[in-house]
C-alpha cells in the first residue's frame, strides 16, 4: 500500500505516447512556491513574475528551467487554480508542455528536484475525497468518464460524477436517520404488554418511511442489470455449425474485415470479439468455432470455448445455414438453450440471398420446444435485415432495469454489492417492525443498512479499502 501523505505531487494527465500537448498537473498547498524554482514567468495577465504570485483561475506563458543548469526544458502555459476552489480541494497547477515523451518525463524530473514528488495512481482524487469535494461514488465516476466509450456510458458516468446518485442516497439517508431516531426513542421505553397509542403512532411513521425507502433502494438496485451493460459490455456470441455464415456475419456488423471467411469448415478455431457501438450500447460480439463432432485437438478446444462464450453471453444469435438440417439445428443448440434459456437466443436464419431453408417452419418448431421464439432472416452479403439484430439487442438492453433517462444507474459492481446488502438489511428493518419486539432488532438490522449505503458515498468507508479503490485509478486522476 502506498504512503500517502500531503506533500505536493506531480502527474501527467494526459494519456501516454506523443501528442501535440500534453497537460502535468501539481497539487499540494505551497506547491506555487516550490514550482517557483523551476517554472519562470515570462508573461501573464496581471504581470506577475512569480507563480507563486499568479491569481487564482489565470494563465501564463513561460519556461520550465533546470534549476542546476540553468538549461530550458520547454516553453509552457502555467494554470493555477487556489484552495478550496480546485479539483483536489488544495492549491494546483497545470502545466500546458509540448507532448513528447522525453518532455514530460524531464518536466516531472525537474519537478522532483523541487522537492514535488510524482503522485500515486488515484491521488488526486483520493485528495478531492478527503477534501470534501466529491463523494466516494463521484469520485469512483472519473474513470467510468474517462473509460466512456458510448454515449450512453457517458450520460450515465456524468450523472455519477456530477452527484446523482449522492445525491439520491443522501436523500435516502436522511429518512432513514428519521426512522432510526423514532426507533432509538422506542427502544428506551418500557414496553408493556398493550402499546399506548403514541407508540403505534411512531411504529406507524417508521414502517411507512422503511416501506418508502425500500422502493427507492430496490430501484437502485434493480438498474444494476442495465449498468453492468454500460461499464462491462454486452456481450453478443454467434454460435452456429461451420460455415454457417457467423465469421461474414460478424464483418457486418462490426463493417471491416476481422474475421476470415472460407468455404473450409473449421476456420474459426478460437472465439474472435470485436467492440460495437450499438445505438449507444457498447457491445462485445464474440465469433467462435463451429460446433460439430472433431478428433482436431485445437478445434475441439475452439468449440468448448464456444459453449463458453455462449453460456456467458448476454445475448445469443445461433446462425442457420440454408443447407442445415433439424436433426443437426436440434443438436446443435439443445445443451446451450437448456444452460441459458431460449429466451437470451435468437435464430438467425443466414444468407437468404442464397434461398430459404426448406426445412425453416419445421426447425422453428423444434427450436420453440427450447423456448426460442425470435427467428431472423439475414443475408450478411447485401446487409439485409442486419438492422434487425441490431434491433433485438436495443430491446434486450431496454428490456433491463434502471432508468437511465434520470442519471440513477448503477454501473460499479463494488456499488451494487453495497445496495443489495442494504437492500436486505432494509427488508430485515421493516419485518422486525411488525412486531414490537423486534424493535431492538430492527434498530440492528437499520445501523447495519446504513453502514453498507455509508460504504457507496465514503461516509463509513475505511482508509484501506478508500486506499485500494483508488489505487485503481491512473496516475494522472
Amino acid at each position: 500500500m502506498f504512503a500517502y501523505d500531503s506533500d505536493p505531487i506531480c502527474a501527467c494527465s494526459t494519456p501516454a505516447g506523443i501528442s501535440g500537448i500534453a497537460v502535468i498537473r501539481v497539487s499540494g498547498d505551497g506547491c506555487a512556491a516550490l514550482a517557483d524554482k523551476c517554472c519562470k514567468v515570462l508573461r501573464s495577465s496581471d504581470d506577475s513574475a512569480k507563480l507563486s504570485d499568479l491569481k487564482g483561475y489565470t494563465c501564463a506563458y513561460g519556461r520550465i528551467v533546470n534549476p542546476q543548469t540553468g538549461d530550458t526544458a520547454d516553453e509552457v502555459i502555467f494554470t493555477r487554480f487556489v484552495n478550496p476552489h480546485s479539483y483536489t480541494g488544495e492549491d494546483m497547477l497545470e502545466i500546458s508542455c509540448h507532448g513528447s515523451s522525453a518532455v514530460k518525463q524531464e518536466i516531472l524530473r525537474i519537478l522532483g528536484m523541487c522537492g514535488i514528488r510524482l503522485a500515486y495512481p488515484g491521488e488526486f482524487s483520493r485528495r478531492a475525497f478527503i477534501n470534501g469535494k466529491m463523494s466516494l461514488a463521484s469520485a469512483e465516476a472519473v474513470m467510468d468518464v474517462i473509460n466512456a466509450d458510448s454515449d450512453r456510458q457517458l450520460k450515465a458516468a456524468g450523472s455519477l460524477l456530477s452527484g446523482a446518485l449522492s445525491d439520491k442516497i443522501t436523500s435516502l439517508e436522511d429518512e432513514l436517520y428519521k426512522a432510526m431516531a423514532i426507533i432509538e426513542m422506542l427502544v428506551e421505553f418500557d414496553h408493556d404488554d398493550d402499546d399506548t397509542e403514541e407508540e403505534l403512532k411512531d411504529i406507524g411513521k417508521v414502517k411507512k418511511i422503511l416501506e418508502e425507502q425500500y422502493k427507492v433502494l430496490t430501484e437502485l438496485v434493480d438498474g444494476y442489470d442495465k449498468g453492468r451493460i454500460l461499464s462491462e459490455r454486452m456481450r453478443v456470441a454467434l454460435i452456429g455449425l461451420p460455415n454457417s455464415g457467423k465469421s461474414t456475419l460478424l464483418n457486418t456488423l462490426t463493417g471491416f474485415d476481422r474475421a476470415i471467411v472460407t468455404e473450409v469448415a473449421g476456420t474459426t478455431r478460437d472465439t474472435i470479439e470485436v467492440a460495437l457501438n450499438v445505438d449507444g450500447i457498447p457491445v462485445t460480439l464474440i465469433d467462435t468455432a463451429g460446433l460439430r463432432q472433431t478428433e482436431d485437438i485445437v478445434e475441439s478446444i475452439g468449440i468448448g470455448r464456444a459453449m463458453d462464450a455462449g453460456r456467458n453471453a448476454d445475448l445469443v444469435f445461433y446462425v442457420i445455414s440454408p443447407d442445415l438440417s433439424i436433426e443437426d439445428a436440434e443438436d446443435g443448440i439443445r445443451e446451450l438453450a437448456e444452460d441459458i434459456g431460449g429466451e437470451y437466443i435468437t435464430a438467425v436464419f443466414s444468407k437468404s440471398d442464397e434461398g430459404d431453408n426448406p426445412c425453416r417452419s419445421r426447425i422453428e418448431e423444434v427450436l420453440s420446444d427450447y423456448g426460442i421464439d425470435s427467428f431472423i432472416s439475414v443475408s450478411a452479403e447485401e446487409g439485409i435485415n442486419i438492422d434487425k439484430l441490431e434491433d433485438v439487442i436495443r430491446d434486450y438492453y431496454d428490456s433491463l432495469g434502471g432508468r437511465q433517462e434520470e442519471g440513477l444507474l448503477i454501473t460499479n459492481a463494488r456499488h451494487y454489492s453495497k445496495l443489495s446488502k442494504a437492500l436486505s438489511y432494509l427488508e430485515m428493518s421493516y419485518q422486525a417492525m411488525s412486531d414490537m419486539r423486534g424493535v431492538e432488532v430492527c434498530s440492528s438490522t437499520l445501523r447495519s443498512c446504513l453502514d453498507e449505503i455509508g460504504e457507496v458515498t465514503g461516509k463509513t468507508v475505511s482508509a484501506q479499502l478508500a486506499d485500494t479503490i483508488f489505487s485503481r485509478f491512473c496516475i494522472g486522476k
